[in-house]
């Protein structure tokens, strides 16, 4: 019966039990996005560029999915205010609790990405530095042979013994 209800509370494109659905897929495409985060830390952490990468092209392949399920939402947030009203109270309560997940995931996930994004910063500076000494290395090991190379000198008439 109270399907039934639903069915009625809107139209039949803002099928409450489709919004419901939208959102539960939302969410696992969070948390697959949150474990891909996770897993990036330690790729970063690892100096594995490679792998990282990889982590890199599943995480827009998840984004791409939920733009797509974002536009499909998009009916929904039109009329929110008066879906929302109207939903059943345990649906209202499901759709609720969807929401805090994802917001929760959501919020993770932009964190992580901070975190990732610092550490890979510091990690281009000491790289940076590294190559700002390697070649200051280089100078000073040139600068040695042109004085080294320049305190010799030649027999007289350039012919030998």
């Amino acid at each position: 019966m109270e399907a039934e209800s639903m069915e009625q509370a809107a139209p039949k494109w803002l099928n409450p039990q489709r919004l419901i659905d939208l959102l539960i897929e939302q969410r696992d495409l969070y948390k697959r996005l949150r474990s891909l985060s996770e897993r990036q830390r330690g790729m970063i952490s690892s100096d594995t560029p490679e792998h990282l990468l990889n982590i890199l092209r599943e995480r827009q392949a998840l984004i791409t999915a939920l733009a797509a399920i974002n536009e499909k939402l998009s009916p929904f947030r039109q009329g929110w205010d008066g879906l929302y009203a109207q939903l059943p109270d345990t649906a209202r309560q499901q759709v609720s609790d969807l929401l805090d997940e994802i917001n929760g995931l959501l919020g993770a996930i932009l964190a992580a990405d901070q975190e990732d994004s610092a550490l890979l910063g510091a990690r281009r500076q000491t790289v940076g530095e590294a190559l700002r000494s390697v070649n200051d290395t280089r100078a000073a090991n040139a600068a040695y042979a042109r004085n080294a190379g320049a305190g010799r000198t030649t027999p007289a008439g350039g012919q030998g013994a």
